[in-house]
């Protein structure tokens, strides 16, 4: 929390005029798309956590990538290939050159060849414009082309969300909506072509794809939420799965006689990255948040799903939701007399609220309040709880209901706030980020026994076998390499 690749240029090879329709029309010049990226690409950082500081991983991608993208019959240098500090599974492209892909994709992608097809890809995208077709589309349509706050959309886009949100307007959200089916295919077709033209396997694309649709939906199982759209993955931005990538594989009709794969050397590479939130960002354990740079955590009710995003942490729980954030104008620190000063004058100076008063938390000054917001999906009943914590920030914890439900949800939430504690030195030193190990398996050992050692708790197993490409109750054979977790 509070911190959490694609070109453009004149086309010319076939390849390119290929995959151009004839009635395009693209409004955006090469050097608009340039500017447009250049701007936005400091955003996209700070949404997704800055670039992953491992020099030899970001070189390593790259380069993959560079060897992809010539095959276009343009030079790498055309390209800004960036690895994002993020455990989402993810990539996309933005006009000017910037292309994404994330460290979440880079776990759980099990050799080369599948990574090189997830760039390949996005490259695709780059090769056929479509981010910059979608951005002219967004302005004469006038669709929100500035984005919105992270915390707007997930709180129904106003009401809550604007009251409290601190998140900036990303452009680029406007580029990391649903690409068409025709566009997806269109991409497959190109990214095929190109992976092997370099000697990958162009099946490793849908290998991957088949990876993420079962990653995906251990994700919702996991967020109790199985059979429903899910929003964050690969899958929300680039609609379809493998069979897309089958039918791409035969319409590109081009296949490497000797198919490269390098399934040792990848997992050699990505052998220790982190797996998970970074500490730098904030590390949920369990039903706990922990940020060793801000010094604090606490935790949430048992039964409440909790994660982490760029702006605030989030829960959810049965008959509502719990959201904290901080404070990070410090004008606006400075002038607060306090915490029912800060929550009533500046902080929420245009609502109503009820029965604002000072209270303690875990023995810390705050002050809370309540009041009725109207939301896009409707009114909602929120509890409001700022504190002020010993590094001098005021904290702040918001409680949604539905009407009449607050007092349904309060009891535990207000609890659960009550846990929010500053953190000693030691147990600063104690937060350490979880990372990929890479081992080669014994005889005997099982996906079961490797997932008794790992901090993963809940689904330990099943999100081991995810992260290995195996079945339900399947198993490693021995001698392979295995990725585990530590």
């Amino acid at each position: 929390m509070m911190r959490r690749i694609a070109f453009v240029f004149a086309f010319t090879c076939s390849l390119v005029a290929a995959a151009m329709p004839a009635t395009a029309q693209i409004f955006m010049s090469p050097e608009d798309a340039k500017k447009v990226g250049k701007e936005e690409h400091p955003k996209i950082l700070k949404e997704f956590g800055g670039v992953y500081d491992d020099p030899e991983i970001g070189a390593y991608v790259a380069g993959i990538a560079g060897r992809i993208a010539g095959q276009s019959g343009q030079a790498a240098s055309s390209f800004t290939f960036t690895v994002l500090n993020s455990p989402i599974v993810n990539a996309f492209a933005l006009p000017g050159g910037y292309v994404y892909i994330t460290r979440g994709t880079l776990a759980l992608a099990n050799n080369e060849a599948e990574t090189a097809g997830v760039l390949g890809h996005e490259i695709g995208h780059v090769i056929a414009q479509h981010s910059e077709k979608r951005y002219d589309k967004s302005i004469m349509t006038n669709l929100g082309v500035a984005g919105a706050s992270i915390l707007g959309s997930i709180f129904g886009g106003s009401g809550v969300g604007d009251l409290i949100g601190q998140g900036g307007q990303v452009l680029g959200g406007a580029y990391l909506a649903g690409h068409s089916r025709s566009n997806e295919f269109e991409a497959d077709t190109i990214g095929v072509k190109l992976l092997s033209r370099v000697g990958y396997a162009p099946d490793a694309q849908a290998g991957f794809l088949q990876g993420l649709s079962d990653y995906s939906d251990l994700a919702s199982k996991m967020a109790g939420q199985a059979g429903k759209d899910r929003m964050n993955d690969l899958f929300a931005t680039h609609p379809g799965g493998p069979e897309r990538v089958k039918e791409a594989m035969a319409a590109a009709k081009e296949y490497p006689n000797s198919p490269v794969y390098n399934r040792d050397e990848y997992l050699k590479r990505i052998d220790g990255m982190i797996y998970g939130d970074d500490p730098k960002e904030g590390v949920v354990r369990g039903n706990t948040f922990t940020h060793p740079d801000l010094r604090l955590s606490f935790s949430v009710p048992d039964g409440w799903r909790i994660s982490n995003t760029s702006d605030a942490v989030l829960a959810t729980g049965p008959g509502g939701r719990l959201q904290f954030d901080i404070e990070l104008d410090k004008k606006k620190l400075q002038s607060s007399r306090g915490a029912k000063d800060y929550l009533t004058r500046i902080w929420l100076p245009n609502l109503r609220l009820n029965n604002a008063e000072d209270i303690k938390v875990n023995g810390m000054p705050a002050a809370t309040a309540s009041g009725r917001v109207q939301m896009k999906s409707g009114n909602a009943d929120v509890r409001f709880v700022a504190v002020g914590f010993p590094t001098d920030a005021i904290l702040r914890f918001v409680i949604i209901a539905p009407p009449g439900g607050l007092s349904k949800i309060e009891q535990p939430v207000i609890r659960a706030v009550n846990t929010l504690k500053h953190l000693s030195d030691a147990e600063v030193k104690a937060v350490r980020p979880v990372r990929l190990k890479v081992v080669q398996v014994g005889s005997g050992d099982t996906v079961e026994k490797y997932a008794a050692a790992t901090p993963l708790g809940n689904y330990a197993a099943e999100q081991l076998r995810v992260l290995n490409a195996l079945k339900a109750g399947e198993q490693p054979r021995a001698g392979e390499k295995f990725k585990t977790v530590e």
